[in-house]
């Protein structure tokens, strides 16, 4: 499961980029494609309903902003996380693949569906007047655009949910026979869903709020309408994503739930169980102060008001983010497989026969440690089983962690690694020679000759 080549970014780590690019992707995603799609809908149909040409327009407007988001930065990022995740966790995206392909296969043909349909909806748009019998048409173009994009997010979402609440996907232990219907349908999917709905339509209808008010300078009346109308939309979600995101919250296993303090505000911080509260707390009222602002007095609010709106919206939703990648640790696959790519059935087989062992793209010479190639084994170890998560002197860095320990020390820590000081952390598989050797190639970080052996 884990026989890849080994890809190594010794600065800023794995984990640091692909959580920039998934945050953004998901901005754009959730904001501007599936909650955008929704909210812009229904904006077109008022304008159709009420003949208002100056709405219609500024919808257009609108649209055309969502529209560069979702086609530029949005698609760029969504095959930035492919490349990510085949380069991080390749065995992780196998299983996925495996369970989930022909799932992933419809949601490829409807996220193709979704850009025809966007690119016709955005580029007809001015073809069709309002008053004109193709308006109508029009209308159903972007209801068939605001479909497909949900759906997409629907698969998308089942998968996320089963890495966090498998359920009983596995029929027997070996030979392993998922069951694919039970994939799908796990614990988390459909409140997870209803979660990332509502906060889509929510964050999508702030986002308009903020990009109404730059649009509408010249027109306090057409801002007013505006601000009033997605206002309201925001006002609904909000409840909505609350009550489904508790009920999210509360398919968590009980350890994932333990470790919401350290995903929200990092272990550093994790000391002071109140501070998530307030950092998400905060976050919260930034976002509901500035729409309520904004809702208010729309026509004498200030940019800094609009501002924080999104600042909030974009706060909760990387918090979010955040929390719900760290909780699933030590796992990638809750249960099932660990976040450096060993699958949990594995582990034992691993500690008898090695890990080098099984590892297919490690030169022979490595595969049994010897006093002369112990470091050089110590390193392809910590490659492999240590780089998903840490640096030598980057982000996360390994030497930093291990400063001034001696190698008994750190070969001691080696063996209780998911502890209930660190469960957040995968275990050691192999055996006690190759955990000798990690332990020597870590230490040796500690030597200034070190610098040489660890580039």
């Amino acid at each position: 499961m884990f026989d890849y080549p080994v890809f190594d970014m010794p600065l800023m780590g794995h984990r640091l980029i692909f959580a920039f690019d998934a945050i953004v992707h998901v901005f754009i995603s959730h904001g501007a494609a599936v909650g955008g799609s929704i909210i812009l809908t229904l904006a077109q149909w008022l304008a159709i309903k009420e003949n208002d040409s100056k709405f219609d327009e500024l919808a257009y407007k609108i649209l055309f902003t969502f529209f560069i988001l979702a086609t530029a930065i949005g698609a760029l990022t969504g095959i930035g996380i492919w490349v990510h995740v085949n380069i991080i966790n390749p065995a992780a995206i196998g299983a996925l693949l495996r369970v989930f392909f022909w799932k992933w296969f419809v949601e490829w043909i409807v996220f193709n569906v979704e850009m025809i349909f966007l690119l016709w909806w955005f580029l007809t748009w001015r073809k069709y007047p309002l008053g004109t019998p193709g308006k109508r048409f029009h209308f159903k173009l972007g209801a068939t655009y605001a479909i497909s994009s949900w759906f997409t997010m629907a698969i998308i979402t089942a998968i996320l949910g089963f890495m966090m609440t498998p359920g009983n996907w596995l029929k027997s232990e070996f030979p392993t026979q998922p069951d694919y219907l039970a994939s799908l349908m796990n614990p988390s999917w459909i409140p997870s869903l209803g979660f990332r709905t509502f906060f889509s339509v929510g964050w999508a209808a702030a986002a308009a709020m903020f990009l109404s008010w730059f649009f509408t300078k010249n027109d306090e009346e057409l801002r007013l309408k505006a601000t009033r109308f997605f206002g309201k939309i925001l006002g609904v979600s909000v409840p909505l994503f609350l009550v489904f995101g508790y009920w999210y919250y509360q398919q968590f296993p009980q350890q994932a739930k333990d470790l919401f303090t350290i995903g929200a505000v990092t272990r550093q911080l994790a000391g002071n169980p109140v501070l998530p509260w307030v950092l998400t707390g905060g976050l919260a009222v930034l976002a509901l102060i500035g729409g309520g602002m904004l809702y208010a007095n729309p026509k004498r609010a200030p940019m800094a008001v609009a501002l924080a709106l999104m600042v909030g919206c974009m706060g909760l939703m990387a918090e979010f983010e955040r929390v719900r990648e760290f909780v699933r640790k030590p796992y990638i696959i809750y249960g099932y497989m660990y976040a450096n790519g060993v699958r949990v059935i594995d582990v034992p087989v691993l500690n008898r026969d090695g890990f080098l062992k099984r590892a297919a793209f490690v030169p022979d010479e490595l595969k049994t440690v010897t006093p002369t190639n112990k470091l050089a084994v110590g390193k392809a170890l910590y490659q492999m089983q240590c780089r998903y998560c840490h640096t030598v002197d980057g982000v996360n860095a390994i030497r930093d962690r291990i400063k001034g320990w001696d190698e008994k020390t750190i070969f001691h820590r080696i063996g209780s690694l998911n502890s209930p000081t660190t469960p957040f952390m995968p275990p050691f598989s192999g055996t006690q020679a190759e955990r000798e050797a990690l332990a020597a190639y870590l230490a040796s970080l500690n030597k200034p000759s070190a610098i040489a052996i660890a580039h």
